[in-house]
């Protein structure tokens, strides 16, 4: 059993009596610079990984280029790291894969994963690494929204998903006015309960420190659940508006909706977003991506919302790279966003998922014999109100990417924490409670603790801390960072990748020939996904010819979508002296370039 501290105030009060600035971070000392050797056990503010990413590039120039791709809200850059191996061929020529981490403000271990991917394929000497770094290109950013991510790290606010974009909450013309706050002094902000007979919530038998919903026969006594804090504005309520209230997750293009809960003003208004957004349409090679997250131990996929119903072949593409997701990272489901927990209380195990069972063998009714498109969703499981806390999930990254630009879209929900005793693809607050208890000596949960409020009167504070919960310990975050980073390295294995053979040459006489090619999918993904076909948006792959006199139509022929592992035929009439050499060349945005040289004969 690892020991972890009891008390996370030591870790605050240790900072403090270093001498730790207002800029610098609360809970963790700083992290080592980039080195070769680096250990992911620390976690990287601002600064740091802008230290990071600029040592990086300056190690290995011959594999990676770093720009800023546009300015958060309050000013930050947005670092982008471009990762091939420059010397096979310009990256733009390249399928490529885009990774990005800390679109949510508190799931700092996101980011470590991504700074984790630019390290592996910086330092790692495997074979593997150097033919993707090779054949393929990756743009990084590891730290996306980096303004509420530095008041997780300095402030005792846990932020929520949101920019620094002030909003007004609670509809009461003021902005960001009545934030969460630390009221006994242990360095973070967590939750209050309160003893009310009007309270919707009661301790959970199972175990008290616990909160569920009220029920019809309870007895009490009953509770009211508030952020730690004051009310600051006079309204009755606590923490109801803290700063920003715009969930650059709930801001993508694609399928946004105003009645989104976070949706924002508009479609890709906040900055960052932007920036992100202009950086993908200037680079149509994207082909694939992953986009980290915590918490979970969790790979999910779209669709995010109900009225989004996948192509068949790219359902089945998602399901067989859920597969070899879960086998690779370990976790024990891979699900669209939208059933995930979804219909509340059901268990994670439908037919659109992909689990681990207890016996560790990966499954899914889907990967064993059915039909998925034989069996529609029925009405029932696709009813979901909108605006709700619970999924669906309109206006997310992976549905954004996957609808805009035919993007193979992953987010991976990074770090378990607690078992699932059920078996039931979930774990729930008991659950964690115990592995709390028994494996982390009391790190990531704060007992109750009674405190005499100004405004309130009698009330316990306590609640799952910044750190453990749906962070992992320092010392967990090798294994969690390790990985995330082999799955994302196995998707880019998949991607589409256009091979041509040797050209075939058939002499028709008097200086005529037939110039024939095969152009071949080395990867499993199709050079566009089925969505693109669907919109009238897939682009064809093209070949064409050049050095001999072209007799046919056109130098240029379109072959449409290449299946994964698939090929396609072109050829020319042409003409050209004996031994004439000539070049075919196929090419696609999004799988790359190919070259043959070939000779008449």
């Amino acid at each position: 059993m690892r020991l972890f501290p009891a008390v996370l105030g030591l870790i605050l009060l240790a900072g403090h009596a270093a001498g730790q600035g207002p800029g610098d971070k609360l809970y963790f000392p700083p992290c080592p610079a980039f080195s070769e050797a680096y250990v992911f056990d620390c976690y990287h503010g601002y600064e740091e990984v802008s230290a990071f990413v600029h040592a990086a590039a300056e190690a290995y120039p011959d594999k990676a280029r770093l720009e800023s791709m546009g300015r958060s809200w309050e000013g930050r850059d947005l670092w982008v790291v471009t990762i091939t191996d420059f010397s096979t061929g310009d990256p733009a020529e390249k399928p490529a894969m885009w990774v990005d981490g800390g679109i949510d403000s508190d799931e700092v271990v996101a980011v470590e994963a991504a700074l984790g991917v630019i390290h592996e394929l910086l330092t790692s000497d495997a074979p593997e690494v150097a033919e993707l770094l090779a054949t393929r290109a990756f743009y990084v950013a590891p730290m996306v929204m980096p303004d509420a991510t530095h008041r997780h790290y300095t402030t005792p606010v846990r932020p929520r998903d949101t920019t620094l974009r002030p909003w007004d909450d609670d509809n009461d013309g003021r902005l960001d006015e009545d934030s969460p706050d630390d009221l006994d002094g242990d360095g973070m902000a967590l939750q209050m309960r309160r003893i009310d007979p009007l309270g919707d919530w009661v301790k959970d038998e199972r175990d008290g420190r616990a909160m569920r919903r009220r029920k019809p026969g309870d007895m009490g006594p009953f509770y009211t659940l508030y952020p730690e804090g004051l009310d600051d504005d006079g309204d009755g309520r606590y923490g109801e508006d803290s700063f920003g209230g715009v969930d650059p997750n709930r801001n993508y293009p694609g399928n946004w909706t105003i009645e989104q809960g976070g949706a924002g003003p508009f479609p890709g208004s906040e900055p960052g977003l932007r920036a992100m957004l202009d950086f993908i349409v200037a680079h149509p090679n994207i082909a694939a991506s992953q986009h980290f997250h915590s918490s979970g131990g969790v790979i999910l996929r779209p669709p995010s919302v109900p009225d989004l119903v996948l192509p068949a072949s790219d359902e089945t593409l998602y399901l067989e790279l859920s597969r070899l997701g879960l086998e690779v990272t370990g976790y024990d489901l891979a699900t669209p966003v939208y059933d995930w927990n979804w219909p509340r209380g059901t268990p994670n195990r439908k037919r659109t998922q992909v689990w681990r069972n207890q016996d560790g063998e990966v499954t899914s009714p889907s990967l064993t014999g059915q039909d998925f498109a034989s069996a529609p969703r029925s009405a029932d499981e696709r009813r979901a109100v909108v605006g709700t806390t619970a999924y669906p999930a309109y206006g997310g990254s992976i549905d954004g990417m996957y609808l805009l630009f035919g993007v193979l879209a992953f987010a991976n929900e990074i770090y378990a924490m607690g078992e699932d005793l059920d078996d039931d693809g979930d774990r729930d607050d008991i659950e964690q409670l115990r592995y709390n208890d028994e494996h982390m000596n009391g790190y990531a949960f704060k007992e109750w603790e009674e405190l005499d409020h100004p405004q309130l009167g009698p009330v316990e504070i306590g609640g799952w801390r910044k750190f453990g919960h749906n962070n992992p310990p320092p010392a967990d975050l090798p294994r969690e960072v390790e990985r995330n980073v082999a799955f994302a390295l196995l998707q880019a294995t998949h991607m589409p990748r256009l091979v041509l053979g040797d050209p075939d040459v058939e002499d028709l006489g008097e200086g005529v020939y037939r110039v024939t090619v095969t152009v071949e999918n080395h990867g499993f993904q199709p050079t566009e996904l089925a969505i693109r076909e669907r919109q009238g948006r897939a682009v064809p792959v093209r070949v064409g010819i050049e050095g001999v006199e072209v007799l046919s139509e056109d130098d240029a022929r379109e072959l449409g979508v290449v299946e994964g592992y698939g090929s396609a035929e072109a050829s020319w009439i042409v003409r050209g002296s004996g031994r004439a050499g000539f070049t075919v060349r196929a090419w696609h945005p999004k799988a790359g370039s190919a070259r043959a040289e070939g000779r008449l004969r």
